[in-house]
């Protein structure tokens, strides 16, 4: 009996082994493939959305941050959007950084998209995805029902390309009326979740190949056993099969998830540690097994206080999260996320702790970047207006609080930027910009600030000097650092710098006002000629306010009628009719009589009304107001047909749009023919931009009007370009008939100007003749026309009048007997002569 028995244990061993077991890896099987994979799916893709939620999170941050600073007065609303847009372009993540944020408004509009520019500005009501769904209203309706989920579509990545499955989280930022949008094409999401589902198949079938082979194993040890053993045997080995597979179905899930998961024992041991720790820190399990103070000691010392604190914290099962970095194997600075909760056993027994660690460095390296870019000047990548206004008002806490505390504000401006801007070319422009910041990083010291405001303006704060004047040596030193030549692509341009300091200690300024003490103080450098640098004292404040008043006074003069309109008559030394000295024209001159200050002279408020720009509004005026007041002479004065009108014409002014047709359609409004017209201009405003300057003169010359070079000599211009402006008079400036008696130079300086005149074919006007040995000079030099005191001072238009009416008789005898007086004071000539 006991024989068959044991026979037919032999013969269903097999049977009874297999079957079991068989079972076992089919339920192993199915949890795999019904419950691992979805569920690792899952939160595969709940990780990547979270990955989305927190980078989303960090641009409405920044996005905060810019709208306060435009909130306190920092920076302009505008500028603040601007800038808000340049971040979200180019801000990127996810796999090989395919993923983007776009921006709209709530109507909606599209107000920034990186990869359809040509959906910006367009109005997307009617915007549809493939299924016809209207996307945009979609997500506005989302935002108002406060649904912070994410909504499947279809989107082109080209206008013309093929629609791809997406899913998008859209966030509202209410105080720019914005909606930011973001989100994952879920055909990379799918690629990085089968990676891992190859993983797992391929372990599955390790684990199947490996079961088989325990399997025949088991059969052979079972058949060549005893019976009792092999029922035994056969018993405890399907017990432990099935415990190992229950262990390692749990072990499974949690080895091949994306976190690492780890469990620390009472007494500091480590009980769990996921496969993940090596693709996270580079060290695997094992070494933490064998160190469990491993973890520990990879956290950098300057955060090792806080994971101390947070491992207290952690055991009251509270959940907090902690954001700490670590050295990895290969050296590298990486930023870990990690939630703790405290392990409890049967009864409440403690049992350690589990901690899930996440990596967190692109997170906090995007958060780095976007800090950066809101504090630094994307050309230069020096400090901008914001961060130096918050180190200097550290400096100035530091000067309440200690004595003998020094630090100087240095505001610099490049000399002659614009030229160079203009006429080399922006990116010419930039990369002298760029050069300049980094001659001034090289020229500092390490705790000093180097900040550009925009343009070509620069900012430094020198902290920690030793005096007052080692502010000055520093200064000296960078200013002939900057004088050193620029050399890019073959072109080589110099350039200096102006200079403004504000000494510290300062009582209670705030730091916006040492700024404008600064820019003050470089003014006023500027003012005094190029490459200087002046300190700021109180005196040049109150300059400053009084300019500020005066050109409020002016603004308001300008509306009320203060200004009146001059007129100093242009003599012609040898008048084609006559052979007489003679009145062919007029310059208009701008005069101010202010209500409680009187007479204000030219030389003051002509170069303010130049700087606020309320130059073009008096250039206007004086255009319109003399060639009323000429056209006026033509209809009731006699001898006034032939009489022409020279009128200044400002750098401002002619760098207008529609210059040309403003002039020709006030001469029309008048009924004046445009020869009557000579507008004076100045080297130095044709040469701001000479091609266009050239299209303007041509026009208004094929219109009829003239033009004069005004105070020549003193510009920069070259005969090539003179020769191609459509002028027909130069004009002498003042300084050098002024000085022509005392300085040879300047006499050879005027006598060259006629020359290349007369060579040209052009006329000549000599300023400021107020003495007969100056007249006397200039006929022997040929020069046609003269204007000044020696003839008539500027007068108004009712002695104009006069003077044009009594032009046949007194006034040329008047001025024949200044002529013949001047030549009469000759000094002894050769009777030959």
């Amino acid at each position: 009996m006991s024989q068959i028995k044991s026979t037919n244990y032999l013969r269903y061993a097999p049977v009874r082994v297999l079957l079991p077991s068989l079972t076992m890896l089919l339920l192993f099987a199915g949890s795999i493939f019904l419950y691992l994979m979805p569920s690792l799916e899952k939160a595969f893709m709940d990780a990547k959305k979270e990955t989305v939620r927190e980078v989303a999170n960090s641009v409405i941050s920044s996005l905060e941050h810019l709208n306060g600073l435009a909130e306190q007065g920092e920076i302009t609303r505008e500028y603040a959007q601007d800038f808000g847009i340049k971040i979200v372009q180019n801000l990127r993540f996810g796999p090989e950084s395919k993923d983007y944020f776009w921006i709209t408004d709530t109507t909606p509009r599209m107000v920034m998209h990186p990869f359809r520019p040509e959906l910006n500005g367009q109005d997307l009501s009617n915007f549809k995805d493939q299924q016809g769904k209207s996307l945009f209203l979609e997500f506005i309706r989302a935002i108002r029902q406060n649904d912070n989920t994410f909504m499947e579509h279809y989107w082109q990545l080209k206008e013309q390309g093929p629609s791809v499955k997406r899913i998008s989280l859209v966030r509202e930022f209410a105080p720019w009326g914005w909606i930011i949008g973001t989100g994952l094409f879920v055909e990379d999401v799918n690629q990085e979740i089968a990676v891992y589902q190859n993983r797992i198949y391929t372990i599955f079938l390790a684990i199947l190949l490996i079961f088989t082979l325990l399997s025949f194993y088991v059969i052979r040890q079972t058949a060549l056993t005893e019976k009792k053993k092999a029922l035994i045997q056969s018993q405890r080995e399907r017990l432990v099969h099935v415990l190992q597979e229950s262990e390692e179905r749990y072990r499974t899930i949690a080895d091949f998830g994306y976190d690492w998961e780890a469990w620390i024992g009472t007494d500091n041991s480590i009980q769990y540690c996921s496969p993940a720790c090596q693709r996270i820190t580079g060290y695997p399990p094992e070494r933490y097994f064998e160190d469990p103070n491993l973890i520990r000691d990879i956290i950098i010392t300057d955060d090792l206080d806080a994971w101390d604190a947070y491992r207290i914290e952690a055991s009251s099962d509270r959940g907090d999260s902690l954001d700490f970095r670590i050295i990895t194997a290969d050296g590298k600075t990486r930023w870990l996320g990690a939630v703790g909760r405290s392990v409890s056993g049967i009864g409440g027994k403690p049992l350690g702790m589990r901690l899930s660690f996440r990596d967190i460095t692109d997170r906090k390296t995007m958060e780095e970047q976007l800090r950066h870019q809101a504090l630094h000047d994307p050309l230069t990548n020096l400090a901008n207006r914001t961060l130096c206004l918050d180190r200097l008002h550290q400096a100035m806490r530091r000067a309440k609080r200690r004595e003998n505390y020094y630090f100087a504000v240095v505001f610099l401006d490049l000399d002659r930027f614009k030229i160079i801007n203009d006429s080399l070319g922006h990116r010419f422009g930039d990369m002298v910009l760029t050069e300049t910041a980094v001659r001034l990083t090289e020229e500092m010291r390490g705790l000093d600030t180097v900040s550009r405001f925009g343009g070509d303006e620069f900012v430094l704060l020198l902290d920690e000097l030793s005096s007052p004047g080692e502010a000055i040596r520093i200064i000296k030193r960078i200013r002939q650092k900057l004088s050193e030549p620029f050399r890019f692509s073959g072109n080589e341009v110099q350039t200096t710098a102006s200079f403004g300091i504000v000494l510290s200690p300062v009582a209670d300024a705030k730091p916006a006002d040492v700024l404008q003490h600064a820019n003050i103080a470089m003014h006023r450098a500027k003012d005094s000629g190029r490459n200087r640098f002046k300190v700021f004292t109180d005196r040049m404040l109150e300059t400053a306010v009084d300019q500020l008043t005066l050109e409020n006074d002016m603004r308001r003069g300008l509306n009320n009628g203060e200004f009146r309109v001059v007129y100093q008559p242009i003599i012609d030394l040898k008048s084609p009719n006559s052979g007489e000295p003679d009145v062919i024209g007029f310059e208009a001159l701008a005069r101010w009589d202010h209500p409680d200050r009187g007479p204000i002279t030219p030389t003051e408020f002509i170069p303010m009304a130049e700087e606020s720009g309320l130059i073009v509004q008096l250039g206007e005026w004086v255009l319109r107001e003399a060639l009323k007041t000429l056209s006026l002479w033509r209809e009731d004065t006699a001898g006034s047909q032939d009489i022409f009108m020279s009128i200044n014409l400002s750098s401002k002014q002619f760098a207008r749009m529609e210059l040309d047709k403003k002039v020709v359609d006030i001469l029309k409004e008048l009924n004046l023919p445009a020869s009557c017209l000579k507008l004076e201009i100045t080297e130095s405003s044709i040469m701001d931009n000479p091609e266009s300057s050239i299209r303007t003169l041509n026009k208004l010359r094929q219109a009829g009007v003239h033009f004069s070079i005004d105070d020549f000599g003193t510009g920069y211009s070259s005969l090539s370009q003179l020769q191609q402006l459509p002028v027909d008079t130069l004009k002498v400036d003042r300084t050098f008939i002024a000085r022509m008696k005392t300085d040879p130079e300047n006499m050879e300086i005027v006598k060259a100007v006629i020359a290349l005149a007369h060579s040209l074919d052009l006329n000549v006007i000599a300023e400021g003749v107020e003495e007969p040995e100056q007249l006397r000079s200039l006929l022997d030099l040929n020069c046609n026309c003269v204007q000044g005191f020696y003839f008539h001072k500027p007068m108004s238009m009712d002695m104009a009048r006069k003077l044009l009416q009594a032009r046949a008789s007194t006034t040329a005898d008047d001025n024949r007997e200044k002529l013949s007086k001047a030549q009469r004071k000759r000094p002894s000539e050769d009777p030959a002569t």
